[in-house]
């Protein structure tokens, strides 16, 4: 094990019993469908046929959480690849408030601090007795009662008209937006399971709505996602479909935020975004010519460095929003020896590298071509509820569709030419075959 940073002699970091995955399944490929539909929420709030009044849209423009949803770079497909390399190198560890992945032997952290870092969410611990905060008045007025499902909550958003005394169309417009984004369910359509039931509650208090920490919310919500992830797959990946439900932005970005090798190929500055704002709103995905990019170019670019973050450093800047957002947790986690002696190097300004699962994690990664969309990111028509994936297509999609057609076409065509030359050789061998047969009779 190689401990560097400090002269102190240090207990060298142990490596933990056992990861979730064996090294033998990094190398494996699966669409993960995200269930955090921000471009879909927001391109419906905009459009709706009665437009958001002005008291509407600066309440959550001037929401000290939800502003920040606004500000992001506004991207129709998650990239989540980056956060599979990671689910693949899940730690199994006694914690149960914080998850830690392994990439080229060193240990990577997501806790509350990495979520409150890169969301702005407000991370703070949970107000007393808020699961019965609010009321279902106000659900029970429009629904009647009914099975609550994300898409009732978007019809019904869709069909109301601001009223000057009413705060009612702003209540439906914050219990679509949190079932949009912070929880949504996993599956759509009949099949789709109802709308968390604390929203349902906690949407009739405004109020309540901008000062409750959205933020721990989503991330209790992530750490289960992780958890019933790891035992889905117990270690082994199968299937070709993953849903990840919940706010995964945090860690869709973690991998580039605490690799910098990563984070210098694949991120790049998003121009306009405030001092103040959170690291998802200053940084956005480069263009590429897919939807998004595979596992193997993440690979190749990860390469063999071990210039990794274990724990995301709170630039000068960010130490204003962390202050308002996050605060220091009584330590009533499970205790872990493995990830103690992980946090002891960290205090010590020591770089953990753990050479076994380092030599390990960089033998498995073999030179692959890149793989065809079926095997990169998940398409938009499954990143989005199943309503919204109708609508005309522009004329660069069409383009788009048209030229790959042809791009099709022509290897169809590149085959059929083959298969008929290799049909003509096929033929004159039978004719000379066929020859030789009946000179053999009349002799």
């Amino acid at each position: 094990m190689l401990l560097r940073g400090s002269e102190e002699e240090i207990e060298a970091p142990l490596q933990p019993l056992r990861m979730y995955f064996p090294h033998s399944e990094y190398t494996k490929k699966i669409k993960l469908a995200t269930r955090c539909y921000i471009f879909e929420a927001l391109k419906t709030l905009n459009g709706l046929e009665y437009p958001l009044s002005t008291f509407e849209r600066r309440w959550f423009e001037e929401h000290p959480q939800f502003k920040h949803i606004f500000h992001m770079p506004m991207e129709r497909n998650h990239k989540v690849m980056g956060m599979w390399m990671l689910l693949l190198r899940t730690a199994c560890i006694e914690k149960e408030k914080e998850a830690w992945f392994i990439v080229n032997g060193t240990p990577i952290r997501y806790g509350i601090k990495e979520h409150a870092l890169i969301s702005g969410l407000n991370c703070r611990n949970y107000p007393l007795n808020y699961s019965k905060v609010g009321s279902e008045a106000f659900v029970k007025r429009h629904f009647k009662g009914q099975t609550i499902r994300y898409q009732d909550v978007k019809t019904k958003l869709e069909e109301m008209v601001p009223m000057d005394r009413s705060r009612d169309r702003l209540k439906m417009a914050v219990l679509f937006f949190l079932s949009s984004i912070v929880i949504a369910q996993t599956k759509t359509g009949a099949d789709a399971s109802p709308v968390e039931p604390f929203f349902l509650r906690a949407v009739d208090d405004l109020n309540f709505c901008k000062t409750f920490p959205w933020g721990r919310l989503s991330f209790d919500h992530m750490l289960r996602e992780i958890k019933h992830t790891m035992n889905h797959f117990n270690g082994t990946v199968k299937g070709t479909l993953w849903p990840i439900p919940g706010f995964c932005i945090p860690m869709e970005l973690l991998a580039f935020e605490a690799i910098p090798e990563l984070g210098n190929k694949f991120l790049e500055d998003y121009p306009g975004a405030a001092e103040n704002c959170p690291r998802m709103c200053k940084k956005r995905f480069r263009k590429s010519e897919s939807k998004g990019f595979p596992l193997s170019k993440i690979y190749k670019e990860l390469g063999t460095t071990v210039d990794i973050d274990s724990i995301l450093p709170v630039r000068d800047e960010e130490n204003f929003l962390m202050a308002e957002i996050i605060q220091e947790e009584d330590d009533d986690d499970m205790h872990d020896v493995v990830v103690g002696s992980w946090m002891q190097c960290i205090r010590k300004g020591v770089t953990i590298t753990l050479d076994e699962m380092y030599t390990q994690d960089v033998a498995t990664r073999v030179e692959e071509e890149p793989q065809d969309a079926v095997n990169e990111e998940i398409a938009a028509a499954n990143e989005r509820p199943a309503i919204e994936r109708m609508g005309d297509p522009t004329l660069g999609e069409l383009a788009d569709v048209i030229n790959r057609m042809g791009l099709q076409m022509s290897k169809i065509l590149d085959k059929v030419d083959g298969l008929e030359k290799r049909l003509g050789s096929l033929e004159a061998s039978v004719n000379e075959l066929q020859k030789k047969v009946r000179f053999c009779k009349s002799w």
